[in-house]
């Protein structure tokens, strides 16, 4: 079984860890040693976030500074999202620590090494476009691809640290990245004007495709519960 190992608090490094759960990994999460609540729980509805994020995974109350004394061979792979500046205070390398463990520690921060977070990534990476996106965005396509690439790495056989940076990940997530630019409004700029995206007032998509016109209406909650692919209480199943 693949062994995973979550370190940190908030969105990203909990949502890398929930996917990797539900794709069977056996992932254990350490938590505040003191009990004290993740800023998750601090949320509106937290503590219903924290169950869903948390879903399969193995919760024990640790000090992160106690990876120094995690055995060689307990874990596949480490995934954090702790700021450099913490990890220095501790006295801990994590690429001497992924040294030590012959394993692949990923590790997300912020293009700068500080605090990393969802409304910071989108204005960085996309807001020149578009509109803030009213959820966290940044940190679940963060915490995607920190899985993505903890998986890589395992599957080629790669140790080592392994740094990503949330803001140039979100703007992964864009066709062209930097290398194609185009400004952007209500439809992507590769298609000719009308045909593609929002129609109306806002409450369909449209698509010209070889001759053919499909509008979609905006679904709601109801129509996703009873047609997306879901585990019956809404955890959409991949």
């Amino acid at each position: 079984m693949f062994r995973v190992l979550e370190l940190g608090s908030y969105i990203l490094p909990a949502y890398a860890g929930m996917i990797l759960a539900e794709q069977e990994a056996h992932v254990i999460k350490w938590t505040h040693p003191d009990g004290l609540a993740d800023p998750v729980q601090k949320l509106r509805r937290g503590d219903e976030l924290w169950t869903w994020i948390n879903h399969g995974k193995t919760l024990k109350a640790q000090h992160v500074r106690d990876v120094v004394d995690i055995p060689p061979g307990q874990f596949d792979v480490v995934i954090d999202n702790i700021r450099a500046s913490a990890w220095e205070k501790w006295g801990i390398d994590p690429a001497a620590q992924a040294q030590r463990l012959s394993l692949p520690w990923v590790s997300m921060r912020d293009e700068f090494d500080d605090r990393s977070f969802d409304a910071v990534a989108q204005a960085r990476a996309w807001m020149e476009h578009v509109p803030y996106l009213p959820f966290y965005i940044g940190d679940t396509a963060g915490g995607l691809w920190a899985a993505f690439k903890a998986l890589s790495l395992v599957a080629s056989s790669r140790t080592g640290h392994h740094v990503l940076r949330q803001s140039s990940c979100l703007a992964k997530l864009v066709e062209g990245e930097l290398v194609v630019v185009e400004p952007r409004d209500q439809a992507p700029p590769w298609d000719p004007p009308g045909t593609y995206g929002v129609v109306g007032n806002g409450n369909a998509t449209r698509v010209e495709f070889r001759g053919t016109e499909v509008v979609e209406p905006i679904r709601d909650t109801a129509w996703k519960l009873h047609h997306l692919h879901h585990d019956g209480n809404g955890r959409i199943i991949i």
